[in-house]
């Protein structure tokens, strides 16, 4: 299949939904993200995370070889690797590079990592040690944030990429939570999702982190000359973000050796400026272990961050920030079922929208928001 006759995501999501008689609203009980993104998603306003996709391909109940296709045209890598192996890339470089949006008005963003860092509510004692990782920036510390899916560690990357790139008033009042009057005003970020199949490729990944920090770009971009460039041209503190590491290290393109490199940047270039901040599913040692490529590199992290759920005051306050007409009684009762996850109050949040722009004032709401917190109530026994 050629570039230009492969279907783009939404136009899959399109057939398959057609093909199911499923409407946005339907989808969206079944895969666990608003009926509003699925919207997006078939405008291709937006491009869904990986999870997404395999969520979506499951409540579709789609056969492997479509699951494949569904994936690719995301951008995803696929379950059969041969046909990511022959099959083009530029879906996935659309992805690339995305600039902070226009503050938008706060609405649930179920099953979505946050696009502004309005959105980010809460985690303040998570930010709190980030601050006090980071507060010596010719000696920045390395840090890993651990947590089960949907507990909210891209967002919380997002969140650090873009906090100080929008104006203090395009924030919510208290942000940036956790860091007083400190702010890291001078920093840089670059952003690494290894859900990507492009970031499982060595050469790839340095050059769409040397592009994020606007340096130059060797030929051949290899370690020996990557590390060259920092140490060139480097001149201010620099934060490297991975998401799911866990992905990158099931990618047999990232061997030990790269690893081993990843850990000479963090300790020997740019004269300590370089800083790396990787989330994964399970603590990194175990993540390396079981993929046969334990490396100093996981052994660099002195700070381990794992997420819990939000207090009761940060869980109050996102309630708050939407408009949802809830009575005290139905405020405890979505803080009870939630366990103040922000991901389940995310759902139920939308479901009472949901109901309210519908007309319906009645408590049948929250049986609907019971049901699509099902399929992630594992965050309850964390």
């Amino acid at each position: 299949m050629n570039n230009n006759s492969m279907p783009s995501f939404g136009q899959l999501l399109a057939k398959h939904m057609n093909n199911k008689n499923l409407n946005c609203n339907s989808l969206s009980r079944k895969n666990g993200v608003s009926r509003v993104t699925v919207s997006r998603w078939l405008n291709e306003d937006n491009m869904p995370r990986c999870e997404n996709v395999e969520d979506t391909a499951k409540a579709l109940k789609l056969p492997k070889d479509e699951i494949d296709e569904l994936l690719l045209s995301a951008g995803c890598q696929p379950h059969n690797r041969l046909s990511f192996d022959s099959s083009p890339l530029f879906e996935t470089k659309k992805r690339l590079g995305q600039k902070v949006p226009k503050k938008p008005e706060l609405l649930p963003i179920p099953g979505i990592p946050i696009f502004h860092p309005c959105q980010f509510f809460g985690r303040s004692a998570m930010l709190k040690r980030i601050r006090r990782a980071w507060q010596q920036s010719l000696a920045l510390q390395h840090v890993a944030v651990i947590g089960d899916r949907r507990s909210g560690k891209t967002s919380l990357l997002k969140y650090l990429q873009s906090v100080t790139q929008v104006p203090l008033k395009d924030l919510c009042s208290g942000q940036p939570q956790g860091w007083g009057n400190w702010q890291p005003k001078d920093f840089q970020f670059a952003f690494v999702d290894f859900q990507l199949p492009v970031m499982c490729q060595p050469e790839s990944l340095l050059i769409h982190i040397l592009k994020q920090l606007n340096l130059e770009i060797p030929t051949p971009c290899d370690p020996m000359n990557f590390s060259i460039v920092l140490d060139e041209q480097l001149d201010k503190p620099t934060i490297i973000l991975m998401d799911e590491i866990g992905a990158g290290l099931r990618s047999p393109d990232l061997d030990a050796t790269f690893w081993g490199n990843m850990r000479a940047f963090g300790n020997n270039c740019a004269d300590g400026q370089l800083g790396f901040v990787v989330s994964a599913h399970e603590p990194l040692h175990k993540l390396a272990k079981e993929s046969n490529k334990d490396s100093p590199f996981f052994n660099i992290f002195g700070q381990s961050i794992r997420f819990e759920a939000f207090t009761e005051g940060e869980a109050r306050n996102l309630i708050d920030s939407f408009s949802l007409s809830l009575t005290i009684e139905n405020t405890e009762w979505m803080l009870q079922k939630s366990g103040c996850w922000p991901a389940l109050l995310q759902l139920l949040c939308d479901e009472r929208q949901y109901a309210l722009s519908e007309g319906d004032t009645s408590d049948n709401w929250k049986d609907e928001g019971l049901e699509r917190i099902e399929p992630f109530l594992y965050l309850l026994e964390s």
